[in-house]
């Protein structure tokens, strides 16, 4: 979410390249932090984002 997860992903993104699928970010929404509770939680990323990412990785 900040400048230094931006530089190791973009480490991991190139440093990586020779493996089947490149790891993938799960960060928050890139959208206008919510005020309400609620909508601040639709913008996190949740359990089910993160499951999504790695079945996306694992079955490349």
């Amino acid at each position: 979410m900040g400048v230094g997860a931006e530089v190791i992903a973009r480490v991991l993104e190139h440093a990586f390249d020779y493996l089947d699928a490149p790891p993938i970010r799960v960060c928050q929404e890139d959208v206008p932090m919510p005020y309400a509770a609620n909508l601040e939680l639709l913008s996190l990323p949740s359990v089910e984002k993160i499951v999504q990412a790695a079945k996306a990785v694992c079955y490349r």
